[in-house]
């Protein structure tokens, strides 16, 4: 007589069905709700280190609209799939132009520029405090309580669905 393979067989019951539906709505929902969290948590840093980014000391009697510039390239962008986090990002309109935001973050560093252009003659320039790392490590926690909420919120719907 031929040998029957082993088996073995789960039919679940009305727990488990309820907790695979649980799962279904959470695999749905899941990745916007934590996206809406990290971006209303991110929202109030990005406007902050724009609002550093304008604070920014300027020398001398002409301004380029360099501040408004870093500002306005300030930018958050959240990822909930396989590799989820936020990048926080300053870019700048001018390829020329685009370590210029790093170099006003580092008030050690500056750099040095040709004046209005003239290559000819040439300055250092140094800034202020830093307004870019600083305002986004002081919103780890923010963040962080955020992820946890949401994640938390997760965790009870499965678990009430599973007790029925």
């Amino acid at each position: 007589m031929p040998r029957q393979p082993a088996t073995f067989r789960i039919d679940p019951g009305s727990e488990f069905s309820r907790v695979a539906a649980a799962l279904r709505e959470i695999d749905e929902d899941l990745p916007g709700q934590l996206r809406d969290e990290l971006r209303d948590a991110v929202k109030p840093l990005v406007r902050e280190a724009q609002r550093k980014a304008q604070q920014i000391p300027a020398h001398g009697r002409a301004h380029t609209g360099l501040r408004t510039r870093v500002a306005k390239g300030v930018r958050a962008h959240v990822f909930v799939g396989r590799k989820p986090g936020v990048e926080i990002v300053s870019t700048m309109p001018d390829k020329s132009e685009r370590n210029l935001p790093a170099y006003l973050d580092n008030p050690g560093a500056g750099w040095r520029h040709p004046v209005f252009g003239n290559r000819h003659e040439w300055v250092s320039q140094h800034t202020g405090a830093p307004w870019f790392r600083e305002t986004f490590a002081q919103g780890d926690d923010d963040i962080e309580g955020r992820l946890d909420y949401v994640m938390n919120r997760a965790a009870e719907t499965i678990a009430a669905a599973g007790r029925g």
